[in-house]
């Protein structure tokens, strides 16, 4: 009597594994901790122009050009270290040896105890146009200023985010009512929890979205970065505490800068938030916050430093990448953002992150008062 129902069971988790793995329209490779691949998809195959199993086994080396494998490497170490790395850019080989671009995510797969044991890679394929607009920091701005009847980038991402918000909540609530649902086989659960996770960090997105458009274009006024700085610190500084990391501040005299406080003080908070989440479960972890006039430059400088483990060499080329982010929970538009807005305010945002440790932001305005 309990074996029909074992087997309709099986039957329902290799139907689920099937939609959700093998006939997915999203390319998906899965590999182990070696970097041998262990999985692919139907639409893997046919994107890399392989057929049947004839990737299953591979070594990870004859899918990308042998000078970028150590770079392949280093994003699994990181997926291992992060959990998770979005929208990284990369090039992998075809089966008939030619380059295809692609928006690389890489998934940390994790056993019982928690050890990573191997990884899963979504492939999203990028047009050479795409490919060549991405390198251009402009671009977004520009598209805007094309369309005629838009008058800012705040208004185009307004609009598409107010198309996404409706059908994503449809979503999101579909989901929580199956998995709320009793009785429903554990594949069945796990993957409506797949869905609503997905769907809140979309969700997530759209809100940040919108919250960038609020205005559009930047309003500027006579501003203090001094005081756009100690605004946001305040917001922050109950988190920073629960956390016990420690804040210092370099006051140097500075002139007011053109500004919208609206959009900077949403900047500085992520900023702050970023080196926050960096120094999580350490017990000496210090936030530096500096302000200043560069005379080399003639530009006012806001900067935020942190003695973080810093970011990977691989990460740097990434990082205002809309979307790209090492976060579980990240929707990796917070540099995106802050540059655009920098660029509203006709100033610029620079990062380093020295060899030894930590992570520096530094964001520089030229239009003083």
């Amino acid at each position: 009597m309990t074996e029909e129902p074992e087997n309709s069971t099986h039957a329902l988790r290799r139907s689920l594994f099937n939609a959700v793995f093998f006939n997915s329209q999203e390319p998906m490779l899965v590999l182990d901790r070696a970097l041998n691949v262990l999985l692919v998809n139907a639409s893997s195959l046919k994107l890399l122009g392989w057929t049947g199993q004839a990737l299953n086994g591979k070594p990870a080396s004859a899918l990308v050009l042998e000078k970028d494998f150590k770079e392949f490497s280093d994003l699994a170490d990181l997926a291992a270290k992060n959990g998770v790395v979005r929208n990284y850019r990369f090039y992998m080989l075809t089966a008939a040896k030619s380059i295809v671009r692609l928006f690389l995510t890489a998934q940390a797969l994790k056993d019982d105890a928690g050890a990573v044991n191997g990884f899963c890679f979504y492939l999203s394929p990028v047009s050479p146009d795409e490919w060549s607009a991405l390198k251009d920091p402009h671009v977004f701005k520009n598209a805007a200023r094309r369309l005629g009847r838009l008058t800012s980038i705040g208004q185009l991402t307004s609009m598409f985010a107010h198309d996404i918000k409706n059908p994503l909540h449809v979503i999101l609530s579909t989901s929580e009512l199956l998995r709320a649902q009793e009785g429903q086989p554990e594949q069945v659960r796990s993957g409506a929890e797949l869905i609503e996770r997905n769907a809140r960090r979309a969700s997530k997105i759209v809100k940040t979205l919108l919250d960038f458009s609020r205005s559009g274009m930047c309003r500027l006024e006579p501003y203090s970065v001094q005081t756009a700085a100690d605004y946001s610190l305040e917001l922050i500084d109950s988190a920073l505490k629960a956390a016990r990391i420690g804040v210092e501040k370099e006051e140097g005299k500075a002139p007011k800068v053109f500004l919208d406080p609206h959009y900077m003080h949403s900047v500085i908070y992520n900023l702050l938030n970023n080196s926050a989440q960096a120094l999580a479960g350490r017990t000496d972890g210090v936030i530096k916050v500096s302000t200043g006039w560069l005379e080399a430059g003639k530009e006012v400088h806001l900067t935020i430093s942190d003695n973080g483990p810093g970011l990977e060499p691989s990460m740097m080329e990434n990082l205002f990448q809309p979307f790209f982010t090492t976060k579980e929970s990240g929707t990796g538009l917070g540099l995106y953002l802050a540059r655009q807005i920098m660029e509203e305010h006709g100033g610029r945002i620079l990062v380093s992150s020295p060899e030894g440790g930590g992570a520096s932001v530094s964001l520089r305005f030229r239009k003083t008062v």
